[in-house]
Formats: C-alpha cells, structure tokens, sequence
C-alpha cells in the first residue's frame, strides 16, 4: 500500500470510529487527526474539509467491505441466483452494520453528511446496475433505472437496520429479509434471462 494510500486510510478509519460514539457536527478535524495520529497540515494536503473525507470515506469503506464480502461469495458459490441472492443480503447486513454511523450523519435536520454518504452509495450502486443492463443488453437508460431501484434499496436497508435495531424478534426480522432478497434475487435472475 502506497504512503499515501496508508495516511487517507488512517483518516478514514479515524472519522468513521468518532462516528460510532459521536454525531458528525459534533467530530472536529483536530480529533480526527489526533486520533489518526497525523497533523491537520497532512489533512489539509489530502481533504478540502470534513465534507471531503466523509465522502471518501463512504466510497471506501464500502468498496472495501462489500468487494471482500463479494470475493466470499464468490469462492463459496457457483450459481448466479445464490450469488446473487447473497449479494443482495450483504447489502442489507452492511447497512445493518454501519446502522449507527449513519444515524450520527444526521443533526438537528441537517442532512448535508448524509447526502454525502447516500451519494456515496448511489454511484456505487449506479455502476453495478449500468454493468448489469449493459451485459443482459437492454437498450434502457441505466440512470433512471438506478436511481428507481437505488431509492428502494436505500429505504429497505436503512428501515432492515432499525427493525434490527428496535424489534424484539430480530430472527423474525432477518427470515423477512432473506424472503425479500431471495425475491430480488429471482427477480433479477429472470430479467436477465429474458435477453
């Protein structure tokens, strides 16, 4: 890993750590700095402001976490429905996750960090699905089609974590989650073999 790979990471981590135990208005660069162990002049040299790392952060943190969940998948599974359906699971689970680090984004109605984290997720989304319209050869606009399926996801994942969160019966909740993937799964499966 490149020098400046390691001290973008270390930032990184730094902010999404703060964010578990405190609300994002709330984080100074000065403790994300103290607790990564850099100066502000080397934040300053890579991030225009907290703005800019939280959005790296976000795009990070997911590629990261999703890609290595994705390469598992992959080395247990051979059939795209599975693959597909676990892939899908993943998203809801990651979401679950990192539930409360996205409940400290938001403060007293300002939604600018979580925009910024929402926007993160939605280009990540958008390039799966422009991948996925492009191989089964549909002549749709991938962006409208992202945008419609993202919106649905992003809700479902974030009311999955609360439910996780708040219901009793969390065993309940993950068995209608995996109805709801298997579901997306076979959905998929069969729009791409329709082409």
């Amino acid at each position: 890993m490149r020098k400046t790979d390691k001290t973008k990471k270390e930032f990184e981590k730094a902010l999404l750590r703060l964010l578990l135990k405190k609300n994002y208005h709330d984080i100074s660069i000065n403790e994300i700095c103290s607790l990564a162990g850099k100066t502000k002049m080397t934040f300053y040299h890579y991030y225009k402001d907290k703005a800019d790392l939280l959005a790296s952060a976000s795009i990070n943190l997911i590629n990261e976490e999703y890609s290595e969940a994705y390469r598992k998948i992959l080395r247990k599974e051979t059939d795209p429905e599975e693959i597909e359906y676990q892939s899908i699971l993943v998203t809801y689970d990651w979401v679950a996750k990192h539930y409360n680090q996205i409940q400290n984004l938001t403060y007293e109605g300002d939604t600018f960090p979580m925009e910024i984290f929402k926007n993160a997720l939605s280009n990540n989304y958008d390039k799966y699905i422009t991948e996925l319209i492009k191989a089964v050869g549909y002549d749709v606009p991938s962006n409208y089609v992202s945008i419609f399926f993202f919106e649905g996801l992003y809700g479902s994942c974030l009311y999955y974590a609360e439910q996780l969160k708040n219901n009793k019966d969390k065993k309940k909740v993950k068995e209608d989650i995996k109805k709801l993937c298997r579901f997306w799964a076979k959905l998929i499966m069969s729009a791409t073999k329709e082409s």
